[in-house]
């Protein structure tokens, strides 16, 4: 009876076993935008970034999300402008050269669905964030990688981030996150 009881214990531990998936980055795009003067949204990308999703392909379960961000590859097509955004008024580069992410915690909300919170490390503080994400696939693709896609659509508050300057009438507090990600795993 141990021993089945033990064969049943290892199988179930095996069968849950997610894989590390990498983001593509030639198929993938953090973007935002803020209010500009209360009349438009500003829009940008961040151009260099790496991260991993955990996920077991079997039982369509997530894990775990960590990934990294390179804040000088700020991009809003307006080089002045994201000079600005790089010194210490706003993201601080040569002093805070990454934003990370870490999940903590994940909750399944659905098919496909979750809640992933966790640890956004922005201006070298660490603050609690809920990310909706859902995941899309698996698919196996051309190239024999198993690829799956990763979105997620939410709003920071800016100055909760610690990013301040400039009052809300010229920049708005509310920052519109877009994360669309494909990864894969060989």
């Amino acid at each position: 009876m141990k021993i089945q009881l033990f064969a049943l214990t290892t199988l179930l531990a095996l069968g849950s076993q997610a894989e590390t998936f990498t983001i593509d980055t030639g198929h993938a795009e953090i973007g935002f935008a803020v209010k500009h003067m209360m009349v438009s949204n500003t829009k940008g990308t961040f151009n260099t970034f790496e991260g991993t999703v955990d996920f077991d392909t079997e039982s369509k379960e997530l894990q775990a999300i960590q990934g990294s961000i390179d804040t000088a590859s700020i991009d809003t097509n307006n080089e002045s402008r994201d000079e600005h955004l790089r010194n210490a008024d706003f993201f601080n580069v040569v002093k805070f050269p990454k934003m990370t992410f870490q999940s903590t915690a994940v909750k399944s909300t659905g098919e496909n669905t979750y809640e992933v919170t966790g640890t956004l490390n922005v201006l070298g503080i660490d603050r609690t964030v809920v990310l909706p994400i859902t995941i899309n696939g698996p698919i196996d693709d051309q190239r024999g990688f198993k690829r799956i896609g990763i979105e997620s659509q939410t709003e920071l508050n800016r100055r909760e981030l610690g990013i301040t300057h400039s009052p809300a009438a010229m920049i708005g507090d509310e920052v519109k996150i877009d994360l669309q990600f494909e990864a894969t795993f060989k």
